[in-house]
């Protein structure tokens, strides 16, 4: 069974998880403010990795006449980003960006003003990536943006640990706040999982800033980072 087909893992992820990443609202004011600045009309988007949507139903909050994409390889997931379509003009596809082919679903010649990822690349091996990002900047229109929130490599095990400790921290600070009465070390150990780890393939994000340069993206940078949270991507011109 697919990872993410686990409903209990997945419901960790939705539930928990995501909450806790450090600066977790500052990462969407800067996302918004970087679309506002390069193609503030966006009319068409992709969500690549959707997850449960959240993503892309962040750009419908700024952008509600849009028409959004929004593909994961996890039916599961796709389910739970169809419960939240409501009146938005949303279509949902299953597809693998791991594979050359995971652009096939997509309606025939389709182009994107904004194509949004969240926590999904990094579990691609390098040679994928950069095949992946080739395909991103040929979907993109002009002006169209690329935008990856992701999981990149620590330059140091020390710095690694460091993140590590934050996101206990993190976990921690949230489950006080509610009042569960649990210890730090059972928070840890309630979201603990090795196997998720396992299925990483970090990256340097200067190493893959440097690749969408070569794609030939401009504005490439990493807009912002704490340890191995990184928000980073570019602009077809």
């Amino acid at each position: 069974m697919n990872y993410w087909e686990q409903k209990e893992k997945l419901g960790k992820y939705i539930g928990g998880i995501r909450q806790f990443f450090p600066l977790a609202s500052e990462q969407l004011d800067v996302i918004a403010r970087i679309i506002y600045r390069f193609n503030p009309e966006v009319k068409t988007f992709l969500d690549l990795g959707c997850g449960d949507g959240f993503m892309g139903y962040y750009v419908f909050e700024m952008f509600p006449d849009s028409r959004g994409i929004f593909m994961d390889a996890s039916n599961e997931m796709i389910t739970r980003a169809k419960a939240k379509q409501n009146s938005f003009h949303a279509q949902l596809f299953v597809g693998d960006f791991s594979n050359a082919d995971w652009i096939k679903p997509l309606p025939e010649n389709v182009k994107f003003d904004l194509v949004i990822s969240g926590y999904a690349i990094h579990h691609i091996e390098n040679e994928k990536k950069k095949r992946l990002y080739k395909q991103i900047y040929n979907l993109l229109n002009p002006n169209g943006i690329f935008l990856n929130l992701e999981h990149v490599l620590s330059p140091t095990d020390d710095l690694e640990k460091l993140f590590r400790n934050l996101f206990d921290d993190r976990m921690f600070d949230y489950h006080k706040h509610i009042g569960d009465g649990k210890t730090k070390e059972e928070v840890i150990e309630k979201y603990h999982d090795p196997n998720h780890a396992a299925l990483n393939r970090l990256e340097f994000v200067e190493k893959q800033c440097n690749w969408l340069r070569e794609i030939g993206f401009k504005q490439v940078d990493c807009y912002m980072k704490i340890f191995e949270l990184a928000l980073f991507g570019g602009v077809r011109k």
